[in-house]
């Protein structure tokens, strides 16, 4: 493995060096601020090569697993190798949940997902929308609410507004714009608003990503304050590559998942075993799809 630290005035221009040294495959082991710059630990590893006798190994090279986890894991049974190099916890609804992510990940859906659950089991959650971006967002939530009879709070009326809010046992939801993980002032922005509420932050992140960019993203998004994980899009991601790297480059819990897009559908906890049978099952669904062709 090649490994290489690289450090730059901006968190974009240290990737753009690691992308010019080792090339689109490297891989982002760490990354850290250290007074005025930022420094990064990157990687670059010879792929596992594919082992039709071993469904594990056949499954890490389907999903393009980074070959430094790859590797890792290769030998191992399947179930330790992912509960001992990835983070798993559950959401803290004791604070407000802030749920974050970049345009279009499902948002909106998983925050509509877990108002449903406390509903169905009989609390009464509080959702706020703070995106004023997405037309109709704030109309679509609201009708939601109501069929929910969940108490729905908008940020750009009057009586909205990201303002602390007194403590209580409710739990709240607040669903926030898309964000672009890339510009400083929205990463700004971020990290504002959940001291401002004094939440906790929870990115949702499609899971099919390519892995470089979910490591960036990931890594953006912890440094405005994001602990947890929730990916998405489990029902039409084939390769999950882009999820665990994410997951394994930097400090996030995964928590719970996206697997469909129907509001009836919850979401489901992540735990290792889950992430394993989703890294088998996708893995020998490739079979017949070669043999077809």
């Amino acid at each position: 493995m090649k490994v290489k630290v690289i450090r730059a005035a901006s968190m974009r221009e240290a990737f753009a060096e690691a992308h010019r040294i080792l090339g689109p495959d490297a891989l982002i082991l760490d990354s850290r601020r250290r007074g005025r710059e930022f420094e990064i630990t990157v990687a670059l590893d010879p792929e596992l090569p594919p082992d039709p006798a071993n469904p594990w190994r056949q499954a890490l090279s389907f999903h393009g697993i980074p070959a430094h986890i790859a590797s890792a894991w290769a030998d191992q049974p399947p179930d330790a190798a992912v509960a001992g190099s990835l983070s798993f916890g559950k959401l803290d609804f004791d604070r407000p949940l802030v749920i974050a992510g970049p345009p279009g990940a499902g948002k909106t859906m998983t925050t509509v997902k877990l108002a449903t659950r406390f509903v169905l089991a009989g609390v009464r959650p509080t959702v706020i929308n703070a995106d004023q971006n997405r037309a109709g967002a704030s109309a679509q939530l609201a009708a939601l609410c109501r069929i929910l009879r969940a108490e729905f709070i908008d940020t750009a009326s009057k009586k909205g507004g990201m303002r602390r809010r007194p403590a209580s046992r409710r739990p709240t939801l607040i669903d926030l714009p898309g964000m672009d993980p890339f510009d400083k002032s929205e990463m700004d922005n971020l990290r504002s608003m959940v001291e401002e509420v004094s939440g906790v932050a929870a990115l949702v992140m499609p899971a099919g990503l390519d892995a470089a960019d979910s490591v960036e993203i990931a890594s953006r998004f912890h440094e405005a304050g994001a602990t947890a994980l929730i990916p998405t899009r489990l029902d039409v991601s084939r390769r999950l590559g882009g999820l665990v790297a994410a997951a394994g480059s930097v400090p996030l819990q995964l928590t719970e998942a996206g697997t469909s897009g129907r509001v009836s559908d919850a979401l489901e906890t992540v735990t290792p075993a889950f992430l394993v049978r989703r890294l088998l099952d996708a893995g020998r669904v490739q079979e017949p799809v070669a043999n077809a062709a």
